[in-house]
């Protein structure tokens, strides 16, 4: 324990006459939120009596106030470290650029922190130069060097180094080439090691007291700790924002998965025969080439002999029998190629060397994933092979309950771990249980401090009753989308989102409307259609009109104002029933007593219905309507229940 005395109380922090509420309050920005006071006093609760809390906070209670204070309240009291892990990269920069230096000259104790992204988000200069060297032999076409010399250019004006501050976005090759790269770096020996922005990123993490991290940062870290191995310094607790989805990231980053895709491309950028390029062009002796080429093939072979033995559709998943052994023969491959790749280098020039080690490395990587997905699994485990719409085969295996892993890597090693987002519990009154159950965490503290906005006056949901239902005919459900919507958009006094649940549905029902929302001056924007995400919602925001989205649309969208009047959901947010993973979720449901579609699939569409939900009021000024296109929620005896779990407000229901 610190000699540190005992900093102020929360009160005299984040109280409305606190030091905090001070420094808003020169910038004009401060409001009084009983709400964030009481959000604050559950992390500091947390915190001090060594528990895990679970805490639903409604839009615009300022929950990053509310645990960053406790947060940093109780590291300066301890000497100890802390970690906070959001969903995006973008919030962890909008903690650390706006956040967190207010509370650095606000707060009468010292605070330090640290932004921490994954290694690969790190330009490596050394590299970068190698790559411009070796364009021509790399890459076959001009705009990969254009986009070189560009970020050569980039490279010495950033303070950041990261993709995030590329002023553009670069191919995925290109990034791939000039990326930092574990096993990759020479570390003091290279010429660039003062200046590298992931060596001065570490070097922040480990001098600061408080990590802002990513959930995918954070789990990987967990993940190797498994193993023994960890890259993040040693911290004590933990705040987890956005932890509504924390389960299905963790069951990614817990499990494996190996693509025809990822496979494919790193073997080609070893060599590629046809364009006569890769890392192996001119030095590398003919039968390297030549087993790359074989390795290749064998691998186009073993995901085209998977698809053809299993999948039955173009597209879509099947889950594998547990007892099933998948051939192995690709790994022994990729095993062998790393050995040899190895020993050719040997005598070779350091810095391709390491280049070439470091492709190896990824090889045996991906043979050890082979090896993974082939094995029989236990009940505990639920394997399958996904083939998307472009042909692409893979094979991922997930843990089917994720609590007991977390329970390992988390909740045991960590004296207090707070998860904390707007939707966190289901029904009324709000109640935890599920996600509890899913997590594995029956015996934290969980509460729900509410929001400020007044729902019932800003916020109104029409549900249109006459639709036909989409489980008994989705097809007529679909072809009724384009009036309901168009009646939305003439409604709206500003910007209108569609939520989808399913991308072809959306881009079905986008061809549709465009000629008419053309017509009427209004633009169209879709996810996935040529824009990035951030760049798509930074035209929606200036320009209005119709924005569709599916999946991550559903979340972490802030678009306040007039910016969106009206958000039109056009089915609830059902998980896909015959997914092998939600299939094998509710086996397992089933057999410890519970009912799959109660118990899982409910919730489960209730916690996503609210987040769709919270995409209409973002401010205390801000109005707005929810349409919903599902009768079932009126007609259903469940829709109680998924109504009962959105903020209380007006509900009007025609064609009933």
């Amino acid at each position: 324990m610190s000699d540190a005395p005992e900093p102020a109380s929360l009160d005299e922090l984040l109280g409305p006459e606190g030091a905090v509420a001070g420094a808003l309050a020169a910038r004009g920005g401060y409001e009084v939120r009983p709400q964030q006071m009481a959000m604050a006093r559950l992390v500091d609760e947390g915190l001090s009596s060594r528990r895990h809390v679970l805490i639903e906070a409604g839009t615009g209670v300022g929950k990053s106030f509310a645990y960053l204070v406790p947060l940093l309240r109780w590291a300066a009291a301890t000497g100890r470290k802390a970690a906070i892990a959001t969903s995006t990269i973008a919030l962890q920069e909008q903690l650390v650029r706006k956040d967190l230096p207010l509370l650095t000259e606000a707060l009468p104790f010292p605070v330090s922190f640290a932004l921490v992204k994954g290694r690969g988000n790190y330009l490596c200069t050394r590299r970068l130069h190698r790559a411009l060297a070796e364009s021509v032999s790399l890459f076959e076409v001009d705009e990969a060097h254009r986009q070189l010399e560009e970020i050569l250019a980039w490279s010495t004006v950033t303070s950041d180094g990261s993709r995030q501050d590329l002023p553009f976005l670069p191919r995925g090759d290109v990034w791939e080439s000039v990326r930092a790269e574990q096993g990759n770096c020479l570390g003091r020996r290279c010429t660039f090691y003062e200046r590298c922005h992931y060596q001065h990123s570490r070097r922040r993490a480990h001098a600061a007291t408080l990590l802002v991290l990513n959930h995918h940062v954070l789990l990987a870290d967990l993940a190797m700790r498994r193993s023994g191995a960890s890259f993040l310094p040693e911290v004590d607790v933990i705040v987890v924002d956005e932890a509504h989805d924390f389960e299905n990231v963790a069951a990614d980053h817990l499990g494996t998965k190996l693509s025809s895709f990822g496979v494919d491309l790193m073997l080609g950028r070893l060599w590629n025969q046809r364009r006569r390029r890769g890392l192996l062009a001119g030095w590398a002796p003919a039968r390297m080439r030549q087993a790359v080429r074989d390795v290749r093939t064998s691998a186009r072979r073993h995901f085209t002999d998977l698809r053809t033995s299993f999948a039955s559709e173009r597209e879509g998943t099947i889950r594998l029998d547990d007892q099933l052994r998948l051939p192995e023969a690709l790994g022994e491959g990729l095993r062998r190629l790393a050995a040899d790749l190895t020993d050719v280098v040997a005598t070779a020039d350091p810095e391709l060397a390491m280049e070439v080690r470091a492709r190896a490395a990824s090889l045996a990587a991906a043979a050890e994933a082979v090896t993974a997905v082939a094995e029989p699994t236990s009940s505990e485990w639920v394997r399958w092979l996904e083939v998307s719409a472009r042909g692409r085969v893979s094979v991922q295996r997930s843990p089917v309950d994720v609590g007991p892993l977390l329970g390992e890597v988390l909740w045991e090693p960590y004296s207090s771990v707070v998860l904390t987002s707007a939707t966190l519990s289901t029904g009324r009154p709000p109640s935890f249980a599920f996600l509890q159950r899913r997590l594995g965490l029956e015996d934290a503290l969980a509460q729900s401090v509410g929001s400020p906005f007044l729902y019932a006056e800003q916020a109104r949901i029409h549900i249109r009753a006459d639709l036909p239902d989409p489980a008994r005919d989705g097809r007529a459900h679909e072809q009724a989308l384009p009036e309901h919507v168009l009646a939305a958009v003439d409604r709206a006094a500003g910007g209108v989102l569609v939520l989808f649940t399913a991308y072809g549905s959306m881009l079905r029902t986008a061809e549709l409307l465009r000629p008419e929302l053309e017509a009427r001056g209004l633009p169209l924007r879709v996810q996935g259609e040529g824009m990035d995400r951030q760049a798509l919602l930074e035209a929606f925001r200036e320009e209005g009109g119709v924005l569709f989205g599916v999946a991550s649309f559903w979340q972490g969208v802030d678009l306040p104002g007039n910016a969106v009047s009206e958000v039109v959901i056009t089915r609830l947010p059902f998980e896909v029933p015959t997914h092998p993973l939600q299939a094998a979720r509710a086996r397992r449901t089933e057999e410890r007593g519970g009912h799959a579609f109660r118990d899982l699939a409910l919730p489960q569409a209730a916690l996503r219905l609210k987040q769709g939900f919270g995409r209409l009021i973002r401010r205390s000024t801000d109005e707005g309507v929810v349409t919903i296109l599902d009768p079932r929620i009126v007609t259903k005896h469940y829709g109680r229940v998924l109504l009962d779990s959105l903020p209380e407000c007006p509900v009007q229901v025609d064609g009933a």
